[in-house]
């Protein structure tokens, strides 16, 4: 009887010792998220930022409107994502960028009007890296002042943002 309780205690404690030591850590990658932050890009907008991940693709828009008397900023910008690599705290991508820019100043310093609308278009890799802050950077070629048809530019281009991981 004292054999088979000594047994049985025996079990009990390996049993518990073996549930407590298993793998505490949770590696799973979530391919879904919403991010919230602010990004400047030459074509990818610049202004407050929300990112919207799901599995695989990802789109990201970003605006600012300033308005004063005589002065009107406006900028926007919408940009798809392709994600190659989706690591637990970075993440590597392909990004296409398109940016809206439209200025207007009525009080240069000689008195005439600038009336400007600008067309960026710009693609190229991607890199995040934080978990719940990410800091981003994307480096890619771009077409600037696709308006302008005779005069626009082919260039490098960079663009950068700050984004908070929404629950």
């Amino acid at each position: 009887m004292k054999t088979k309780i000594i047994s049985l205690l025996i079990v009990c404690i390996l049993s518990v010792n073996f549930i407590t030591a298993q793998e505490g850590e949770n590696n799973e990658v979530i391919n879904r998220s919403n991010e919230l932050g602010m990004h400047a890009g030459f074509t990818t907008g610049l202004g407050l930022s929300f990112r919207h991940w799901s599995d695989k693709f990802g789109v990201q828009i970003t605006a600012i409107p300033i308005k004063a008397n005589d002065f009107q900023f406006i900028s926007a910008g919408l940009t798809g994502m392709y994600s190659l690599s989706n690591q637990k705290y970075y993440r590597f991508y392909l990004y296409l960028g398109n940016h809206v820019l439209l200025v207007k100043n009525t009080s240069t310093w000689d008195g005439s009007n600038v009336n400007e609308n600008i067309y960026n278009i710009g693609f190229g890799p991607g890199f995040e890296v934080g978990r719940k802050v990410r800091f981003n950077i994307m480096a890619g070629y771009g077409a600037y002042d696709l308006l302008n048809a005779p005069d626009y530019s082919l260039l490098p281009t960079i663009e950068a943002g700050l984004y908070f991981k929404l629950k």
